[in-house]
């Protein structure tokens, strides 16, 4: 059993499944919606992290091939403080990127998210509204 565990591969459809599960179990209770909504929240910071950094990855790589320093200030300030990148990704404020979240102690993982949701609505006025403020 061990074994298998180890060999399972941590992705988001099996992430989704297991939260599938999770819901399941709560169904009957009164945290069903907070649970799901809670999960939600975490599948969508994660793709849009996720979607932010390889569009930073991009950028770089884009940068560098044509003869740019993308760690040059003037050039950050050109290009990747801009509210979109050139290929659409969204530019997340640093308090909602994945790699923040991710990186938080464990006791301040509420404090994070609250965080970053509240970003993201101050981030874009066609944000604000959308999360649940705790």
């Amino acid at each position: 059993m061990a074994r298998k565990k180890a060999e399972e591969k941590l992705n988001l459809e099996s992430v989704l499944f297991k939260c599938r599960d999770i819901l399941r179990q709560a169904r009957n209770s009164g945290s069903f919606f907070e649970k799901r909504d809670m999960m939600l929240t975490l599948v969508f910071l994660r793709f849009m992290g996720e979607k932010f950094e390889d569009g930073i990855e991009n950028l770089r790589q884009t940068l560098i091939d044509q003869g740019l320093n993308p760690d040059d200030e003037e050039i950050w300030n050109a290009f990747f403080n801009d509210p979109t990148f050139t290929d659409g990704t969204y530019n997340l404020p640093v308090e909602a990127r994945w790699t923040t979240i991710i990186n938080t102690p464990a006791p301040q993982l509420n404090v994070a998210l609250d965080t970053a949701l509240k970003a993201l609505g101050d981030s874009d006025k066609q944000l604000k509204g959308c999360f649940v403020e705790g």
